[in-house]
């Protein structure tokens, strides 16, 4: 970081010792409120004792949840290899079938999206002012300027290749049923504009300008496929039905390293990105004065 120059977000401030005279950018780091971007993690209690199979079968059962869980909530009947996890849509949506292929098996069930965990971080500068020019030489500038920006909104995911997601059904169910506890402190699933006036001194024969560094929220969200029906073929024809995932002690089921990250601003009081601003300038060109 490069020593800190006379430019300042602040009012009414002291004047600082002028930099030397250089064209590379200056900066200095106005707190905005008494926050600390330090990364914080937490953790949340599961929702249900829904089991991690992760491990307890010779394929993947992190793309098995990413492909189940894909944005929906509502019921949904499936196929399944189980000698290599690979999935077929049941399209009799669970009808009974005289007899099962060896090694398909068939379920129905449904998906929600409780959190996993949620963390803050630092988000990268991003500027939020124009350009304040001072070519006087004896005299600092101070003028009240209008910062502006928007807020963000992404969701990624852990499964590389998935397809089948419904990224926009996905946001509205990721912000109701995994971010419910930051609704009013987080920009997620609801993007929008925003603006607030400040001012900036800016020393003779500079240029300065501010960039907003952001606090961050990711809410974690491991999807939970719950079981309503299962089931396999018989030896003798027709099929065997229960209520628990492959016939065993439980019908949630998770896979640790299938989740859904969604990402946004931490918002304060007034609604507006919490976060610092970061006040740049530069020695003046040709092309300013």
């Amino acid at each position: 970081m490069h020593p800190p120059s006379k430019s300042s977000s602040k009012s009414s401030s002291k004047a600082n010792k002028a930099p030397a005279r250089t064209n590379a950018p200056v900066k200095r780091i106005v707190t905005v409120g008494a926050l600390a971007l330090a990364s914080t993690l937490s953790f949340v209690s599961p929702a249900s004792a829904a089991t991690d199979i992760r491990g307890t079968e010779s394929w993947s059962t992190d793309k098995l949840l990413m492909s189940l869980c894909t944005g929906s909530t509502a019921k949904t009947y499936w196929f399944i290899d189980v000698n290599t996890g690979k999935l077929g849509k049941d399209t009799t949506n669970g009808l009974p079938a005289k007899s099962l292929p060896a090694g398909y098996e068939r379920f129905e069930g449904s998906c929600r999206y409780p959190e996993s965990s949620s963390w803050t971080w630092t988000g990268s500068d991003t500027r939020v002012t124009n350009p304040l020019v001072n070519c006087a030489y004896g005299s600092t500038l101070s003028q009240t300027v209008q910062a502006n920006g928007s807020t963000t909104s992404t969701t990624t995911n852990s499964v590389s290749g998935s397809v089948g997601i419904e990224w926009t059904i996905l946001e509205k169910v990721l912000s109701i049923e995994a971010g419910a506890s930051y609704q009013r402190s987080w920009s997620y699933a609801k993007q929008s504009g925003w603006s607030v006036s400040t001012t900036i001194a800016v020393s003779p024969r500079r240029t300065g300008w501010l960039v907003l560094r952001p606090e961050m929220r990711t809410v974690r969200s491991n999807p939970i496929f719950h079981v309503d029906r299962y089931s396999w073929g018989k030896s003798g024809g027709g099929q065997e039905n229960t209520t628990t995932w492959r016939g065993r002690s439980y019908n949630e089921i998770t896979s640790r390293g299938a989740y859904y990250d969604a990402k946004g601003n931490v918002l304060n009081s007034q609604g507006k990105p919490s976060g610092k601003y970061v006040a740049y300038d530069r020695a003046v060109n040709s092309s300013d004065c």
